[in-house]
């Protein structure tokens, strides 16, 4: 029997990165374990970029997210080396705000620069950036740039970009070298924020300074490379918040005991640019437990003798910049989005304890920065310095490079961009949803009418009994139960052997009572013809429906594929040629309109159908046996690489049961190899919707059984003779 395709494919876009967490202040992102760019963090970013970046120009600058900006530098070699282009990225996402260099060009969401690109490509393209500079302990990095006045002049014009990574109020601010704001990623007006407005022509006021309260009292806090024990103790007596007591409208609400504080909230309440990540490293350090309590500290003295040596061991990198980046991931964990929890529950076999060590002594347990992470791997933080709090955490793997920046790269791998295409892709993903629920409901209609269909057979028996029986039927009456002579005769019961009640040769029918016998028997004819009549309309309409809402949700599935804003447009184009976008002119009315005709021979216009949109180039892969591979990784690509690219004898693969793509192996005449199958049907299971199964069933069969649905759209097929195989999903890349 053969079986029924969608050329579409399931892409796992959810985004799964940080976790925003609502309300958190400038001073303390509460306990969101991801905001690792703290402020130690920059500071190492901002070392490599005075190395890297001190006398390069900004040649380019793009805003690849509405968040972010980056900037292609030219830095000229030394002692006769070639010069390096580098792009930096600045981030001021919510969840994701950071600042490094990156290895490879930033995508674009975006192809039309937005007003605040264009600022800075005014002031700062061929401008040469002369420092670095950070404040002390904040997460904020200023970017002094500058170029001549004048081609003859000596005189230079400086501005400063300065880089906010605060979380939900991260931003880029953009001034002049007297720090009048000119411009910046995000607007902060009066109504928002009363002590810092951020708008054009506007002073720039840096951050508020960083404070704790210690008795009531609002003071400066505590400087981490000098800090003493009892400056600690005092802060945890007399720095902690009575809680206010329940309202009276709240006195039967049963409330959870409150949590005892813990020594790393206690580090990030009351020091200097303490993270939680780096008060957690101290915690550890000191007593091998990041969550142990103040409580249970305050009964040991040594304790806390022991967490100040740490916090000022770990704070005085600041002052010495002796760094050791490093990236802890999770390996085993089977996610593989880049983010793990540090509880370690269900990883791997445990990691042996003191694996990860201070220096990178054991070869076996350090990845170098220039190998690719596994694919089950989980980075979940990086750091300045070495992490020894992930020493115990099951399945903890460390990677040490000479760089935070490559490091840093390599956590977010992209996160941003996910979040952006999901914004891109929500309008659209909202209007297919819309139209799926509604073909869903007409299908549930469609079938209710088609089951009622068996009763249009009782309504011609209620009214030819009407006319047989209109003599004793009288006006008026609501119901009336009447003898059925048809039963009579085609089965022979004999009438008088009922049973008390309706026997099954009467039948009763109800009745109008502003009609007589012949009037209501005119009413239920005409029920009867009408639902006749829609009866033979209902398949067609049922196979049409169905058909569309095969189409809708292989538009759905082609927009959880779609990684870039013009395959996004593609799928768009593809929505409006379906006639779903209400209002848009067609596409083939577009085309047919901007097209001037193709002309043949002598000049006569040649004729054909408009070109409809396309799909992008189909992936081609070469296996491992020598057999070149196609995939089509949306409708388009697929309907391209079955029957445009693949030959009657090609092997034909898709994941079954699932919609997915279409992936071709081109036999050129040869026979193909078992293992040639088995890469194909992993690359098959991949790129289909069950690409979080460890194991995936997929159907092969040659090119020649494989079909057109009748009346489908692109990729929508059918196929006969197939083989099924087993294939664990397979990333390409």
């Amino acid at each position: 029997m053969p079986h029924l395709a969608f050329a579409v494919q399931h892409r796992l876009t959810l985004f799964e990165r940080v976790q925003y967490t609502k309300g958190c202040s400038r001073e303390e992102e509460s306990s969101n374990l991801h905001m690792y760019t703290d402020a130690i963090t920059l500071a190492a970013v901002a070392d490599e970029w005075r190395i890297l970046l001190t006398g390069a120009r900004i040649d380019t600058i793009i805003q690849p997210t509405e968040h972010a900006v980056a900037l292609q530098c030219y830095a000229p070699g030394i002692e006769g080396q070639g010069g390096h282009n580098r792009w930096l990225y600045l981030s001021a996402h919510p969840q994701l705000a950071r600042a490094h260099l990156t290895t490879r060009k930033p995508a674009r969401i975006a192809s039309e620069p937005p007003p605040f690109v264009m600022l800075l490509r005014k002031y700062l393209e061929g401008a040469r950036i002369e420092s670095i500079q950070q404040p002390r302990w904040e997460r904020v990095l200023e970017i002094i740039a500058g170029h001549r006045a004048a081609p003859d002049s000596d005189e230079r014009v400086h501005y400063r970009l300065i880089v906010e990574i605060m979380g939900r109020l991260s931003n880029i601010i953009f001034c002049d070298e007297h720090g009048l704001i000119l411009g910046s990623l995000k607007r902060v007006g009066a109504e928002v924020n009363r002590y810092r407005v951020i708008a054009a022509n506007v002073q720039y006021v840096p951050p508020p300074p960083q404070q704790h309260t210690i008795a009531g009292q609002s003071l400066p806090r505590l400087e981490p490379t000098t800090v003493t024990v009892a400056e600690l103790v005092t802060s945890a007596i007399y720095g902690e918040e009575t809680p206010a007591p329940p309202s009276s409208a709240n006195k039967k609400t049963r409330r959870r005991p409150p949590e005892q504080p813990k020594l790393w909230q206690l580090l990030v309440k009351h020091l200097l640019g303490f993270s939680p990540l780096l008060a957690r490293e101290a915690v550890y350090r000191a007593t091998g437990d990041t969550e142990t309590p103040v409580q249970r500290a305050l009964q040991d003295e040594a304790a806390w003798e022991e967490l100040a040596r740490n916090v000022r061991e770990l704070a005085v990198l600041y002052d010495t910049r002796a760094w050791q980046p490093q990236l802890v991931f999770l390996v085993g964990t089977g996610k593989g989005d880049g983010q793990g929890s540090a509880s370690g529950e269900g990883l791997a076999p445990p990691h042996p304890a003191g694996a990860i060590n201070r220096a990178p002594t054991d070869s076996t347990a350090v990845s170098e920065s220039s190998t690719p992470l596994p694919s089950s791997a989980s980075p979940v933080a990086f750091a300045p310095y070495v992490l020894e709090q992930y020493a115990q955490v099951p399945g903890a793997q460390v990677r040490y490079s000479p760089s935070i920046n490559i490091l840093i790269d390599e956590y977010y791998a992209g996160a941003e961009w996910r979040d952006a295409m999901e914004g891109v892709r929500a309008p659209l993903r909202k209007l297919l949803q819309t139209h799926r629920e509604r073909c869903i409901r007409k299908a549930e209609l469609l079938q209710r009418t088609l089951a009622t269909s068996q009763d249009a057979a009782q309504l011609r028996l209620g009214a030819e009994l009407l006319l047989a029986y209109q003599h004793d039927v009288q006006r008026g009456q609501s119901s009336v139960t009447l003898h059925n002579f048809f039963a009579d005769e085609s089965t022979g019961v004999d009438t008088n052997a009922g049973a008390a009640g309706e026997s099954p040769s009467e039948v009763t029918i109800p009745l109008d009572p502003r009609f007589d016998a012949v009037g209501n028997a005119n009413r239920l004819f005409n029920k009867y013809h009408k639902l006749r009549r829609a009866t033979a309309l209902i398949p067609a309409q049922v196979e049409q429906n169905a058909l569309e809402l095969a189409t809708i949700e292989q538009l759905l599935a082609d927009l959880m594929l779609a990684d870039t804003a013009a395959e996004v447009a593609l799928v768009k184009a593809e929505v409006q040629t379906a006639g779903l976008i209400r209002g848009a002119r067609p596409v083939q009315a577009i085309q047919k309109k901007s097209q001037k005709p193709h002309k043949g021979k002598g000049g006569k216009p040649t004729k054909g159908k408009p070109v409809p949109p396309g799909g992008g180039v189909p992936l081609r892969v070469q296996s491992r046996d020598g057999f070149t591979l196609l995939i089509g990784k949306n409708s388009r690509q697929n309907e391209e690489v079955t029957f445009h690219q693949a030959t009657a004898n090609d092997i034909w693969l898709h994941a079954r049961g699932v919609p997915g793509a279409h992936v071709i192996i081109k036999a050129a005449g040869r026979e193909v190899p078992r293992s040639t199958i088995e890469q194909a049907a992993s690359l098959a299971a991949y790129y289909s919707q069950a690409r979080g199964s460890t194991s995936v069933p997929v159907d092969y069969t040659l090119q020649r059984y494989v079909r057109h649905m009748k009346g489908g759209g692109p990729g929508m097929v059918i196929y006969e003779r197939e083989r099924t195989i087993h294939a664990v999903p397979e990333n390409p890349v």
